[in-house]
């Protein structure tokens, strides 16, 4: 192994965002995998078995009965801070950092994208959020504020108490969203220029520089202390991402050996064939829902024919999956799916609660349903989707696939950026018909047991999460809290399989494949780990010479 050198990473997209309080997107995940320490957190790895077993990062140890340090009621739990986990600017990282970062979640101009993990496992984080919307002086109510589950024992001691026993407790405070935030952020609304121009590290790597659309450049931070984390190698002495490339020009570099790794793109679909048996080629199931078609339940569109549970099924069943697959690199790097929670979760039953369709669709049930909905002439929907990487050839294959069956759809491509800053960022573009279908994707926020992951974001009411199509249905809710308050695994499991048939049958979503990760560097690339980052841990890999 050799330590230093400088990874070079091309691309065409840029973060949605550094502050680790409102990122979300995978790319983010890496540079904050590097910038950024939590309580706990997973080590690197290629063993999906043990991807999701969790550490301590940040924290002396990991709180269990045996140590003391969680109670007996299984709901209250106590850290500490090592000594000498420091920001950049060698200042000790607190307890009150710690509280300042899950607070500022739930700040109203700008929530977390993962509020509701927190707000419905932290006692009173929801109330508190309450009281935010309605404070006149939020900066000061978020530095002196209480919360009752967030108590501040000593400089670098915090006991965190949940609303019930919460199995999976330790697994969201591995996110990036449980990030302490330094002194430096108080009184500034999170992922804003004021934060992200001043960014503070406790990780083994800074921010050095970030022109939007064009660099991101990791340096190391000299306050960083190996023996402070067991998780993070620090091999190579930084990372330059170059942004602003088409997927064919950023291909071509790495694969002429100049530059290291893609960035936020995959191999152009052609070029998989040839690639399949090459090492720069790393595949690893993943568990992803992706691609899958969020539903615009708002949308007046076509009589609010997105409404209509009949038009989403025939929605589903004129779809080519096949075609689509093909689109991501065929059966080696995806399934086609009709459901929601893959086999690599830990929920996963064998039998669907709903039959399977036709890989290459069924117009003609697709004709039948629309009938049967109201539209024996068809209809036209709008589909947003990203305008890079395989995302315009795929709803291409899609659109000739439903106009088999009578339903036209109209593209709306647009940047990465603007399809969560502009089209999902609220309300209002759904329900003006802005869009009606989108083409997107959803990875497991953390691995193990984490049905919760693909379920809660993506189908609770309340807002805040990834529900982007606005679906709400109070059954679900009802079996989403059954599955939080579940004091063992089984019971848990009951409740989210209850989850994933309701939301099937509702056609709440439309699944359409499980895509596997599949990553392209450079020889010199070594000791790339899938796990827990699925574009690769930066803190782990070398570069040979």
């Amino acid at each position: 192994m050799r330590r230093g050198g400088i990874l070079t990473m091309v691309g065409a997209g840029d973060v949605d965002n550094l502050d680790p309080s409102v990122a979300v997107h995978t790319v983010t995940r890496g540079i904050l995998r590097a910038c950024t320490r939590q309580l706990v957190t997973y080590r690197a790895g290629r063993d999906q078995r043990t991807a999701g077993d969790v550490v301590a990062d940040m924290a002396t140890e990991v709180p269990t009965y045996a140590n003391g340090r969680l109670d007996r009621s299984g709901q209250e739990y106590v850290f500490t801070i090592k000594e000498g986990v420091r920001w950049d600017t060698f200042r000790q990282v607190t307890a009150a950092d710690l509280a300042r970062g899950l607070k500022r979640l739930a700040h109203p101009s700008a929530p977390g994208p993962a509020l509701t993990y927190f707000t419905s496992t932290i006692r009173g984080l929801a109330r508190f959020r309450d009281e935010l919307d309605q404070a006149k002086d939020v900066a000061e109510m978020i530095e002196t504020g209480t919360v009752e589950g967030i108590q501040v024992l000593d400089e670098r001691t915090i006991a965190l108490r949940t609303t019930g026993p919460a199995v999976d407790f330790l697994n969201i405070l591995a996110l990036p969203s449980a990030s302490p935030a330094p002194v430096e952020y108080a009184g500034l609304v999170p992922g804003s220029r004021d934060v992200t121009g001043r960014l503070r590290s406790n990780g083994p790597y800074r921010v050095e520089n970030h022109l939007p659309g064009k660099e991101i450049l990791l340096g190391r931070n000299p306050a960083w202390d190996p023996a402070t984390d067991d998780v993070r190698a620090a091999n190579i002495d930084g990372v330059s991402v170059r942004i602003g490339l088409s997927e064919r020009d950023a291909f071509d570099l790495v694969d002429r050996g100049d530059a290291d790794m893609l960035w936020d793109i995959q191999p152009i679909t052609a070029e998989l064939p040839r690639l399949l048996a090459d090492p720069r080629l790393e595949i690893h199931p993943a568990g992803l829902l992706s691609p899958y078609l969020v539903v615009n339940m708002l949308s007046p569109n076509e009589n609010r024919a997105t409404g209509k549970l009949g038009v989403r099924q025939a929605v589903s069943a004129g779809l080519d999956r096949a075609a689509v697959s093909e689109v991501w690199g065929g059966a080696r790097l995806n399934d086609l799916t009709w459901r929601i929670l893959p086999p690599l979760c830990s929920a996963y039953m064998p039998h669907s609660p709903v039959p399977d369709g036709r890989p290459a669709g069924d117009p003609d049930l697709a004709r039948r349903l629309l009938a049967d909905a109201g539209y024996p002439d068809g209809l036209t929907l709008r589909m947003v989707h990203r305008d890079r990487d395989i995302h315009p050839e795929s709803v291409r294959a899609i659109g000739a696939a439903l106009s088999r069956a009578g339903i036209r759809l109209m593209p709306v491509p647009v940047p990465i950026t603007e399809l969560f800053s502009t089209y999902f960022a609220s309300t209002e573009p759904a329900a003006r018909g802005d869009w009606d279908l989108a083409f997107t994707g959803w990875e497991p926020d953390w691995y193990g047991e984490n049905a919760r992951t693909y379920l809660q974001p993506l189908f609770q009411s309340a807002q805040g999460g990834w529900n982007l199509g606005f679906y709400a249905s109070e059954m679900v809710d009802r079996l989403l809290a059954a599955g939080r308050a579940a004091t063992d695994r089984e019971t848990a499991h009951t409740a989210y399989r209850a989850v994933e048939a309701e939301v099937l049958r509702d056609m709440a979503v439309i699944p359409v494949l499980f895509a596997h990760q599949y990553w392209f560097h450079s020889p010199r690339v070594r000791g790339w780990e899938p796990y827990p980052v699925l574009n690769g841990d930066l803190t782990n890999l070398w570069l040979a010479p």
